[in-house]
């Protein structure tokens, strides 16, 4: 993307302008053009009394699809198989941006394949360019979607995009504080249940310590209190007694 950004500040022309775009929209790997929206050089293009067919194109490829550039094709440059190619994976992003299953037909219709096997090899390829992470249900006829990357963002979306992360934000804020009552509430739940325990222990330890006074000790009374006798319930008393909560 450097080397394309440092062509649009040194040309000088608009043509150079163009024949840098259109590099840019064949070139292996960019699928990103925002840094290029925003350069001035190709904003000049945008600021003619008729913005330029290529200025257009470049929008097109930040954030339409191959049905957008269908329907206003005769207003916008023909496109290199390459520029076609990248343009059908930026499409298939959107899609899979918008929906995790993906139905086969709707596929072959939306990237305009000739049939089956040509999408299924282009979401193949999309998936190899680390554009789309997806599993192909070849009996069910669907695209399963695991992972998609994003695309460029018109300004005019960003305050959408805020709003929706305040509530996310405020979604995960309130589920937070209920985990927080909850581990609380199960905390003090806790304490008091050991503290009985202990207590309970102390009076059954008085009430051996009755009955040896008295000169013997119950045979119930010895098998009630061989259950407490176990090291796990000893181990237990050690630390509870330590306040190991």
């Amino acid at each position: 993307m450097d080397t394309y950004l440092s062509a649009l500040h040194t040309a000088t022309t608009e043509s150079e302008v163009i024949q840098v775009i259109q590099q840019l929209l064949e070139s292996e790997g960019i699928y990103h053009f925002g840094r290029v929206l925003d350069s001035p050089k190709a904003r000049e293009l945008a600021a003619l009394e008729q913005p330029n067919a290529y200025w257009n194109l470049l929008e097109l490829f930040s954030f339409g699809t191959l049905s957008d550039y269908k329907a206003v094709s005769a207003q916008l440059p023909e496109l290199t198989e390459r520029q076609l190619e990248k343009l059908k994976h930026l499409s298939l992003v959107s899609l899979a941006s918008v929906s995790k299953v993906l139905p086969y037909d709707d596929l072959i219709r939306e990237l305009d394949c000739a049939h089956e096997q040509q999408m299924e090899d282009l979401v193949i390829d999309t998936i190899y360019k680390g554009l789309l992470s997806a599993k192909l249900d070849q009996q069910r006829r669907l695209v399963e979607v695991e992972f998609v990357v994003g695309r460029d963002v018109r300004r005019g979306d960003l305050q959408a995009i805020y709003e929706s992360l305040d509530k996310w934000s405020a979604v995960c804020e309130k589920e937070l504080d209920t985990l927080t009552v909850g581990v609380n509430d199960a905390e003090q739940k806790l304490v008091s249940k050991r503290a009985k325990e202990r207590e309970f222990t102390f009076a059954l330890q008085d009430l051996h310590m009755a009955h040896a006074s008295a000169g013997g000790e119950p045979e119930s009374l010895a098998r009630y209190d061989s259950q407490y006798a176990s090291s796990e319930y000893q181990n237990e008393e050690r630390r509870t007694g330590a306040g190991e909560f």
